[in-house]
């Protein structure tokens, strides 16, 4: 049987004392002295307060001061997370890129000749033989059909195209592909729309390739997209590397525009 939380444990004890009336027999004397003797034990145990400590036991010490304080300040820093953060100097704003810094000051060279396949989507308008350097601004933009980021920013080259010349500045966009396989170029060149690129210069063969864009100045093994800017003189004026950007027009209207 268990007893309540709240229950005594004297009143239990009491409760199965032996009445002393009811102690009879040859050794009533000594019976009587023996209950009494019992039922003031249990008074004693009742009545005096600290009847179920143990003699034996020993107070458990308070804890370390250091102890103390290392949980004060354990729940002062949780109540307050911000008190133990601190800014981190070596984390700073990165600058913004600037195509063609420090700008156009320096002579450029000459775009190296080179025999280019093409590949182009069914009905779409063949390009001529050779890149169209001269005469006008170039942008030379080398891709690949897997690049995602070439993909990406390939309408963004179309617009400037077509406001760079809207706003009376010859500037053309000539793409050339790096793709190793065949099928997906002409899958991708097939899919776009009607204003999308349906027609390319493609550096099919792997020896002419890499040793040609050596010569340009972007590696022969790039990171795509690159960029180059040719002056109207055939000149590469510009190398660019990665993804170009919206903001980045003005930039290049200032480059072309003088």
């Amino acid at each position: 049987m268990h007893r309540a939380s709240h229950q005594p444990i004297r009143s239990g004890f009491l409760g199965r004392l032996p009445p002393l009336s009811g102690v009879s027999g040859g050794h009533g004397a000594e019976a009587r002295c023996g209950a009494a003797a019992l039922l003031l034990a249990g008074l004693a145990v009742t009545f005096g307060g600290g009847g179920c400590e143990r003699k034996d036991e020993k107070a458990i010490p308070p804890a370390p001061k250091s102890r103390n304080a290392a949980v004060a300040s354990t729940a002062s820093a949780t109540a307050n997370p911000a008190a133990t953060l601190a800014p981190n100097p070596s984390v700073a704003s990165r600058p913004k890129r600037v195509l063609c810094e420090p700008g156009l000051s320096t002579p450029g060279k000459s775009v190296p000749e080179v025999k280019m396949a093409r590949d182009a989507a069914p009905g779409a308008t063949p390009l001529a033989e050779k890149l169209p350097i001269g005469g006008q601004w170039t942008w030379v933009n080398f891709w690949a059909a897997w690049c995602v980021p070439c993909k990406e920013e390939i309408p963004l080259l179309l617009a400037w195209e077509q406001r760079l010349n809207a706003a009376g500045l010859s500037f053309q966009v000539a793409f050339v592909s790096l793709d190793d396989d065949a099928r997906q170029l002409a899958a991708f060149l097939a899919e776009q729309p009607a204003i999308g690129v349906k027609a390319t210069y493609w550096l099919n063969d792997l020896d002419t390739r890499g040793e040609w864009l050596d010569k340009v100045g972007i590696g022969s093994d790039p990171d795509l997209p690159e960029h180059l800017l040719v002056d109207p003189q055939g000149k590469i004026r510009c190398v660019v590397e990665g993804a170009i950007e919206t903001s980045d027009y003005d930039r290049v209207r200032h480059l072309v525009g003088g």
